[in-house]
């Protein structure tokens, strides 16, 4: 039996990882990014939207009111006052450690050059999910469950042309790029697995198109900032024909996407985007997709045992 705390939009709160394991007594974690990848660097690389954004989202913003005309030396004495970036750079070096297993993507409000950082080093119990990397838990070979993910925003732009990892000034994205490489490494689709990113495919219907094809029993995302954990399939919320309309819609907009551009493995998620989904395929009927809130609001618990998953859902009830 492994069990695994699910947890999304910690944005550099990273102390809450280690208390929520305790409390729950997991084996590991699953994090679906803005994770907080920030460090002291990231002072220079960040922009004054995304200083601002911090400063605005916080419980500070009545006490240092900012706006856009604020000095981004006054943003900064207030991010870093609070400590706003967060913790991560304590972790990354080696002053705090992760007490299990951490298995993350990274979020759309991210340093890019931490995240490179992160990639070329070695972090206690901290391991990226990204196109690189597959995991397989479980002890027992018999008993095991991959875990794969994307981090990032999802843009229908040429940003998805990019080479990853690919973000700047605070902001990051996916590629097609990222998928495609993702996809050929897949070796045993339709086993137990779980696919994790950002961005919630109940938003991202090209996204969900793509993904259908990697065939996860469960998609776990953050990044809507719910106040609870959200569950469903895409059949619990839409009938056939209204489903295959909205697997349709922005699919114009990515047809037209320069393909002169397209590295081989872009043009592998390209295609596998453009496939007809016939209304007889029955795989993505059985995909189940959980969203969860930002840290302070929420969490979940799953639990694989004896190749089945089991969830438990926490929330924060605020009056």
């Amino acid at each position: 039996m492994t069990r695994a705390l699910l947890i999304s939009d910690t944005h550099g709160n990273l102390d809450v990882i280690n208390q929520l394991v305790e409390k729950t007594q997991v084996d590991m974690v699953i994090h679906a990014g803005d994770f907080g990848f920030y460090n002291e660097s990231s002072y220079k690389h960040i922009s004054d939207r995304e200083l601002l954004l911090l400063i605005s989202h916080s419980p500070f913003w009545k006490s240092d009111p900012v706006d856009k005309t604020t000095a981004r030396e006054k943003l900064i004495d207030i991010v870093r006052g609070h400590n706003l970036l967060g913790d991560f750079q304590a972790y990354q070096d080696g002053n705090k450690q992760f007490s299990v297993p951490v298995y993350a993507v990274y979020g759309n409000h991210e340093d890019v050059s931490v995240i490179r950082e992160v990639k070329a080093s070695s972090i206690n119990n901290l391991h990226l999910l990204d196109e690189d990397h597959i995991f397989r838990i479980g002890k027992n070979t018999d008993a095991q469950f991959q875990l794969f993910g994307i981090g990032g925003n999802f843009l229908v732009s040429n940003k998805l042309l990019r080479r990853p990892i690919a973000g700047q000034a605070g902001k990051v994205w996916a590629t097609l790029h990222q998928f495609g490489v993702l996809y050929q490494k897949l070796e045993k689709k339709s086993k137990p697995s779980i696919f994790v990113s950002h961005v919630s495919p109940g938003k991202e219907s090209l996204l969900t198109r793509l993904i259908l094809h990697f065939m996860p029993n469960l998609w776990i995302s953050g990044h809507m900032g719910a106040p609870y954990t959200c569950v469903w399939n895409q059949f619990t919320i839409r009938e056939m024909d209204e489903s295959l309309q909205w697997f349709q819609s922005q699919l114009e907009q990515f047809a037209s996407l320069p393909k002169a551009h397209f590295t081989d493995e872009a043009k592998i998620a390209y295609d596998i985007i453009m496939r007809d989904i016939p209304r007889d395929e029955c795989w993505f009927k059985k995909m189940w997709n959980v969203n969860l809130p930002d840290a302070k609001d929420g969490y979940a618990v799953l639990t694989f045992e004896d190749g089945r998953f089991f969830l438990e859902t926490q929330c924060v009830m605020n009056e």
